[in-house]
């Protein structure tokens, strides 16, 4: 049931994907209606329930008899439409049809944690001020007060040649920040990409960028494409310096990890080709000798070391792949 009225309209809607991560999704989920309970503004929750098989979906509808007033809803995954990309698209749907003065929607993932709702509010306010800015994002921490990353520039075929680890090395993915300024009192700055973990992005934006691009991006690489798809229509993107937000996994990954790498190569391939250009092809026999050095040294480590041995299962994987853009 939602709950929408006159006299508080839902303006403010979270979606969460939920996929076989119960002990998360019960953090997220009691963390971000705590802090819904306390905000100016009329919100509900829309989870997209992948399909899990670990008593997510149940512990789901007890939380929702439970408590009506936080407005949760659930909608199960449509034979066929289980993807990341799905999920936030069909509860993205949801939320603009079922509350017509939705104005925010806030991607919010199962290893997110809120302490407040101040950057929520931050955020609203921060995109009100600010017209061009088709999204705000936010400083994260882990759990034991590490920082972790909130964005990146967008990639370039040189950082992709070289691969993920010395890319890094040379913080080649390193945000492309523009200098901290002030605005009513919320310190932030624009950086080309900020991830939707979590997310507040304006309703329009949403809707001139037609939102995610499920069937090309299912998983990895989506929010790139769709932050780089918003600067061409000219949009930005911001991130609020925050101390209140909780971006940490505790090392249980969702079974949409299990082809993280061949994901990765697949899509970051395609992405680059789109927005980078044609040219991008050239780069495969660099790949190729990447994959081979990798494999190399996989081989050698696979003997004494279990993960050596997965891990050079993709490497083979991904170099007969590479030709026909890792498909």
């Amino acid at each position: 049931m939602n709950h929408d009225s006159p006299e508080r309209p839902v303006e403010f809607v979270a979606i969460i994907n939920s996929f076989n991560r119960r002990a998360l999704l019960e953090r997220a989920v009691v963390s971000l209606a705590d802090a819904l309970r306390g905000a100016q503004f009329g919100s509900a929750i829309i989870v997209f329930e992948a399909g899990s098989n670990d008593g997510s979906a149940e512990f789901l509808k007890t939380w929702r008899d439970n408590n009506p007033a936080d407005n949760l809803s659930v909608i199960e995954a449509p034979a066929g439409r289980s993807s990341f990309s799905d999920g936030v698209n069909t509860g993205c749907a949801a939320a603009i049809s079922r509350f017509i003065r939705c104005r925010w929607l806030f991607l919010y993932e199962t290893d997110n944690c809120l302490t407040s709702v101040e950057p929520l509010e931050k955020a609203i306010t921060l995109l009100n001020l600010e017209p061009q800015l088709a999204a705000a994002g936010f400083t994260v921490r882990q759990h034991d007060g590490k920082f972790f990353g909130y964005g990146m520039r967008f990639p370039t075929a040189l950082s992709f040649a070289l691969g993920q680890n010395l890319a890094g090395q040379f913080n080649l993915h390193a945000p492309n920040n523009s200098a901290w300024q002030i605005s009513d009192g919320i310190r932030w700055r624009t950086c080309d990409v900020v991830f939707t973990s979590p997310l507040v992005i304006r309703r329009e934006t949403w809707e001139q960028s037609n939102g995610f691009d499920e069937k090309s991006f299912p998983f990895s690489d989506v929010d790139l494409d769709w932050a780089w798809r918003c600067a061409r229509l000219g949009w930005k993107m911001a991130v609020i310096a925050s101390d209140d937000i909780v971006h940490d996994n505790l090392e249980q990954l969702s079974a949409w990890s299990a082809n993280r790498a061949l994901d990765f190569h697949r899509n970051r391939f395609r992405l680059l080709k789109r927005h980078r250009g044609k040219y991008v092809a050239l780069l495969k026999p660099l790949l190729f000798i990447r994959h081979w050095l990798e494999t190399m040294i996989l081989a050698r480590k696979s003997a004494a070391d279990p993960m050596a041995k997965e891990k050079l299962a993709k490497r083979k994987q991904m170099l007969r792949t590479v030709w026909s853009d890792y498909s």
